[in-house]
């Protein structure tokens, strides 16, 4: 029998450390957000102190930090958990423990006030494009995380994701040039906490480097643009070279995706059809969660002005 081809960005967590950290689920507090959105840092302190101790938990963090950190990597991982839902006692408790795992990597970040902590993502038929989050802003969070909670019964709904920078890499000097310029708008900006300040318009390259700094893109700000505009058409050569470089893959149930939004783009591509054939309860549905890391640096309007 042929044994499965695992993809390098795919990462199974130790069994000692699953059944280690679902019998501590339990014990997890509910999570408390400070007035900037963040995880108050009580809760944190108490996650760590639950999960500290836990077997081969070292390893987690700096197998996360080495896939999503290094500049000349992906900038993104799929962390395989569906055994460590299955083993916690609720999803209630499952959630927790995935939310105090990723609390080891950063901050977690409630960017819509109207939101909860982890925002669903329920079944949309439309693509959604290459995109970085909150691009309209002048702090987007460093990683965004999602959880698969149920896949497209359809089988499609592929998740893409992009190394930005390289696609960058890639570009002539005059459209990387043109993407320094303040030219691009996209969506509203409001009722939203610790991202910064609204960045309208803004420009697709801040000039700051890969850790501190953002590549502002998102295929949706071109919908509707003129494509004789020589900035609109440095974006779509940007677009163009983000899907040269795209991985293409499907979630499955208990996959967590996390992507480095200094390095990388993420999409998904249109669910299958007949979705309307599908009981609510049924389709597609995963949980989304911004986190915030350690560097806070960002450019601004005043100074690209």
């Amino acid at each position: 029998m042929t044994s499965r081809s695992v993809p390098e960005y795919r990462v199974t967590l130790p069994k000692e450390l699953v059944a280690d950290l679902a019998r501590r689920a339990t014990g997890l507090p509910e999570w408390r957000l400070g007035n900037d959105g963040e995880l108050s840092p009580e809760t944190a302190a108490r996650y760590h102190g639950v999960l500290a101790g836990l077997p081969r938990l070292a390893e987690f963090t700096t197998t996360c930090h080495q896939m999503l950190g290094a500049l000349d990597g992906e900038g993104f991982a799929v962390f395989e958990l569906a055994a460590l839902l299955d083993a916690a006692d609720s999803e209630e408790a499952g959630l927790r423990a995935v939310t105090a795992l990723l609390s080891l990597i950063a901050t977690p970040l409630r960017a819509f006030d109207h939101w909860p902590l982890w925002q669903p993502l329920g079944t949309n038929l439309a693509i959604d494009p290459m995109h970085i989050d909150v691009v309209n802003s002048t702090l987007p969070s460093d990683y965004i995380a999602q959880l698969c909670v149920r896949p497209d019964p359809r089988g499609q709904g592929h998740s893409l994701v992009s190394q930005v920078r390289r696609a960058v890499n890639r570009l002539g000097y005059a459209d990387a040039e043109l993407l320094t310029h303040p030219q691009y708008v996209d969506g509203s900006f409001f009722e939203l906490t610790g991202v910064g300040e609204e960045w309208q318009p803004f420009p697709i390259l801040d000039g700051l480097p890969p850790s501190e700094g953002f590549v502002r893109f998102t295929a949706k700000m071109l919908a509707d643009a003129d494509p004789a505009d020589p900035y609109v058409k440095a974006a779509r050569a940007l677009e163009r070279e983000l899907i040269v470089g795209q991985r293409r893959f499907l979630l499955e149930r208990g996959d967590l995706l996390i992507t480095n939004q200094h390095l990388c783009c993420h999409g998904r591509e249109a669910l299958g059809g007949g979705q309307e054939d599908v009981p609510e309860d049924e389709r597609r549905l995963l949980l989304q969660i911004f986190l915030r890391g350690q560097a806070r640096h960002t450019a601004t309007p005043e100074a690209m002005a």
